[in-house]
């Protein structure tokens, strides 16, 4: 058996996936690519922790590409943590490295952290045997907000410095915003999940809309991309909301994904 798998969620054709050649060229052969091709991606990393024939499961995105001995110190840092978030690091030099991507890393020191991103993250199978799989009603956007947030209530998030993958956050300023009105359209789902009630909800999202803050960067390109996220994420969090309302205030149940090991109590206490 292999010591870790590593689980990506794509609509690719595994010879065009990026990753997986991308690690073939590290020599560490002690694991396994579950490729995955469901939708949503929530359901999709699902299906590949049921696949998985390990208990170190590793999440990146088809077009993540880790740095050599990646995988040897996620298998190490996994022996003794629950779950991980690694740094990640857009590759190019352009507005997106300069002003919108320090949420991707913690800084040179390890320590623990309150989130992880699909494209750069591991957790434990205990972790979710635990706490339950990914939320399939929520699809991409905040669904690893919302997975940290239950293994939080149980577990601890290590940062570790030393696991670098190259990602690209976008490739141009319509991307981005077209982005950020996807990802918002789940935000009244997930404040939903967090108990805040509808009318709470609204308040915010006008109140975020109105802050001039939230349409001004130090540059004038970085001001543009701002100012234009700020009305796309406006869009996408009331169209969520109005979704949501005519749905009712139901939240999806949190998939069982059933244990496979016994692992001892004290593992990560």
């Amino acid at each position: 058996m292999v010591s870790v798998s590593v689980i990506i969620a794509t609509l690719k054709s595994r010879d065009e996936i990026e990753t997986i050649r991308c690690l073939e060229s590290h020599g560490f052969d002690d694991y396994e690519v579950i490729v995955c091709d469901e939708s949503p991606v929530t359901r999709a990393r699902n299906e590949g922790i049921r696949r998985a024939s390990t208990d170190k499961l590793i999440f990146l995105d088809d077009d993540s590409r880790p740095r050599p001995g990646y995988l040897r110190r996620a298998n190490e840092v996994l022996e003794r943590e629950a779950a991980y978030a690694g740094r990640t690091i857009h590759p190019f030099d352009d507005v997106f490295a300069r002003h919108f991507t320090n949420h991707y890393d913690w800084g040179e020191d390890p320590c623990y952290v309150n989130r992880f991103w699909g494209c750069n993250m591991g957790v434990h199978r205990r972790v979710f045997e635990t706490v339950g799989g990914w939320d399939e009603q929520m699809g991409w956007g905040h669904e690893e907000k919302e997975l940290a947030r239950r293994v939080r209530s149980g577990f601890n998030i290590r940062y570790d410095p030393e696991l670098v993958v190259e990602h690209p956050y976008a490739s141009s300023i319509t991307e981005y915003w077209k982005k950020q009105y996807k990802l918002e359209t789940k935000s009244p789902y997930y404040w939903s999940k967090c108990d805040i009630s509808r009318a709470v909800q609204l308040e915010n999202i006008v109140c975020e809309a109105l802050d001039p803050l939230n349409y001004i960067r130090r540059t004038p390109v970085a001001t543009v991309t701002e100012a234009g996220s700020t009305v796309a994420k406006t869009v996408g969090r009331i169209r969520g909301l109005l979704e949501g309302t005519q749905r009712g205030e139901d939240v999806g149940e949190i998939p069982d994904i059933g244990r496979r090991t016994e692992s001892p109590p004290e593992l990560f206490d």
